[in-house]
């Protein structure tokens, strides 16, 4: 989740996702609401994060 997180320059958001005990399974299910709770506030963050999660799971 923390390299997810790096990769699309979201990396200070760490301690939120695991303060919350997200793993990259959970936050791949997480909705736009929860993911503005956690600090992703710009619509743009959300897709970068929600397609970098895709990609993790791809293999």
């Amino acid at each position: 989740m923390e390299a997810a997180l790096e990769k699309v320059g979201l990396g200070y958001l760490w301690h939120n996702f695991s303060a919350n005990k997200i793993s990259l399974e959970e936050a791949k299910k997480l909705t736009d609401e929860e993911l503005s709770a956690l600090g992703v506030n710009t619509i743009g963050d959300r897709v970068r994060l929600k397609e970098k999660l895709k990609e993790s799971g791809e293999g």
